[in-house]
């Protein structure tokens, strides 16, 4: 699957290689699925070898670091980070590259301060972390108008901010979820964490930093970490937020666990004594508006577990610098929706692009397709988070303002947060929520939504009747599992439509689930469907080169998706404009 690429520049000596991947099953069996391995290509030795069966990944669904210590035996070969796949499996390949020890701790070091510096105001921000940064080193910074000096030695910075730091929180290598202990203590006395290689370093001059804690000993297994975690700090830390973040992510979203006073943790609901202790800190949240943020190891079991209490999921654990963004200018100036055509009996095709919800992806991979030069060819909606209100509220602006008519925004699933809403019992709690999330909606002018109830579930009768009831600015809602193409209206007002398609991976996807949903139809009445499609397989070209495809039939008609649903919304009798309608009655 991958070789090369004889890179020559890394220093002799002890190196440990990275490789970020992704399954689509890690539970069926424990097949092995790929051999990774680091080969020097000029003396054709393999330096080192690992083979990763399917029960390796923690979670599916999303791209797992795997490391490969080696040791480069001189400068100047060139070296090879290989992937060898066995065809048991899905699997894809994101980032690789190699790592020294020092850049890893150096990590967490410069990450926390960037937390710490930017609680007050956005003043720090990183470019150089080897994944996820598709988006480039300067686009977002240069897009929003934000002025920048590039620092030579991340090292000046600490003396820069000296007067902010109280000193460091020195965590255990021995027992690697101390980092996240680490981190909620350096948040709650104005720290900072250090790994124990750099401890003689920050104390001494020219830095002098005081030891505030040494989590070194304390500790035998992440269970008493996060025991410790829950008795003595969780009780004064804000409850409407808890990070979920793997020990091994050093950096990306624990500047904003820092900036934010947040607990973070790493337990997995399908080991039993982690679920138990993790229902303890989501009882204690407030039902309805608590968020999670991060990641799970299952996304199924923690989204799910989440939802039994009332706590939405944010995807965010690779994002960088939401203490940036949730720093820029509130305002978002949207877009209203365009007039729609006279309805015909036509067949209406919208096309949806996924994964908007995840704020990482929105940072390092959104911009990517954003930027594509003949954006605005076709019509799509892109799916983004309503948090984007909070977190990102510049970058959500800027997407307002470099839009095309062509380019719809809609909400991910499912409202404010990821969540299932057919776990939630209590039917007041539910309506909270979906109030929350209309309101959020509203501001953020994201007028269609998506409904997940896990991967295929349908919409439960009480929440699209909730929805229809709390969000009544809402045009219509998609849903990812329950009939393709199936329509139903929730509280004579609301139409949801199971999509046609889901996660289509390639041009001939597209081209294939649209003609399975066109098929049969008799011309005697407008038919609507609609297709969903992801962004790491699928990209702007491949809309812009099916759209070409089918424009020879006059029957098929491309349409935004706000668009789409205020067709339906005129074929079904409903109000074209439901937010009209309910603030004149």
């Amino acid at each position: 699957m991958v070789y090369g690429p004889y890179t020559t520049d890394i220093p002799a000596g002890e190196h440990t290689a990275f490789f970020d991947m992704i399954i689509d099953n890690n539970t069926a069996d424990n097949n092995l699925i790929v051999t990774v391995d680091v080969r020097d290509n000029t003396t054709g030795q393999v330096l080192a070898s690992r083979d990763i069966h399917r029960q390796d990944w923690s979670y599916t669904s999303n791209y797992e670091r795997f490391y490969l210590p080696f040791t480069n035996p001189a400068v100047g070969h060139e070296l090879e980070f290989r992937v060898y796949w066995y065809g048991a499996a899905y699997t894809k390949v994101d980032k690789v590259g190699s790592l020294t020890e020092s850049r890893e701790d150096e990590e967490v070091l410069f990450t926390t301060l960037k937390g710490l510096v930017n609680r007050t105001q956005p003043r720090i921000y990183t470019h150089d972390n080897p994944v996820k940064n598709e988006e480039g080193k300067y686009n977002w910074l240069n897009s929003l108008g934000l002025g920048y000096a590039d620092v030579s030695d991340n090292w000046t910075l600490l003396s820069k901010y000296a007067s902010e730091i109280d000193g460091i929180v020195v965590y255990d290598d021995a027992v690697p979820d101390t980092i996240n202990l680490a981190t909620t203590i350096a948040s709650l006395n104005d720290g900072i964490v250090a790994p124990p290689s750099l401890v003689n370093k920050l104390t001494s001059a020219p830095y002098n930093l005081p030891i505030l804690d040494d989590l070194r000993g304390d500790y035998a297994n992440k269970l008493e970490v996060y025991q410790d975690l829950y008795d003595n700090y969780w009780p004064t830390l804000p409850h409407r937020m808890i990070v979920g973040l793997r020990p091994e992510l050093k950096g990306f979203l624990r500047d904003y666990a820092m900036a934010t006073g947040t607990a973070v943790i790493w337990l997995n609901p399908a080991v039993p004594a982690e679920d138990a202790l993790l229902r303890d800190f989501f009882a204690d949240m407030p039902y309805g508006s608590g968020v999670y943020m991060g990641w799970w190891p299952d996304e199924p079991v923690g989204v799910g577990t989440a939802s039994e209490y009332g706590v939405s999921t944010i995807a965010s654990d690779f994002s960088s610098n939401l203490t940036v963004f949730g720093g820029t200018p509130r305002t978002v100036n949207v877009k209203p929706v365009p007039n729609k055509p006279p309805l015909e009996d036509k067949i209406y095709v919208s096309l949806i692009l996924s994964d908007g919800d995840n704020l990482q992806y929105l940072e390092h991979r959104f911009k990517k397709i954003w930027d594509s030069p003949n954006r605005g060819a076709v019509p799509l909606g892109w799916t983004v988070s309503p948090a984007m209100l909070d977190a990102m509220p510049g970058v959500l602006n800027h997407l307002y303002d470099t839009a095309t008519a062509n380019d719809a925004l809609i909400a991910g699933p499912s409202g404010v947060g990821y969540t299932y809403p057919n776990y939630w019992s209590n039917q007041t709690y539910l309506d909270n929520y979906t109030a929350l999330s209309g309101d959020y909606m509203d501001r953020a002018g994201l007028r269609v939504m998506t409904i997940w109830n896990t991967i295929t579930g349908p919409t439960n009768n009480n929440v699209g009747e909730s929805f229809a009831a709390n969000a009544p600015g809402l045009l219509g809602m998609t849903a990812q599992g329950g009939g393709g193409g199936n329509v139903t209206i929730f509280g004579n007002s609301l139409p949801s439509q199971a999509l046609n398609a889901t996660y289509c991976y390639s041009y001939e996807t597209l081209e294939l689930e649209i003609g399975n949903a066109v098929a049969g139809w008799d011309g005697t009445s407008p038919r609507f469907v609609s297709i969903q499609a992801n962004p790491w397989d699928v990209g702007y070209q491949d809309f812009v080169d099916v759209v070409d495809h089918y424009n020879s039939n006059s029957n098929i008609v491309f349409v935004r998706p706000d668009t789409y649903f205020q067709l339906m919304r005129e074929h079904y009798n409903l109000p074209i404009d439901p937010s009209a309608a309910a603030s004149n009655s």
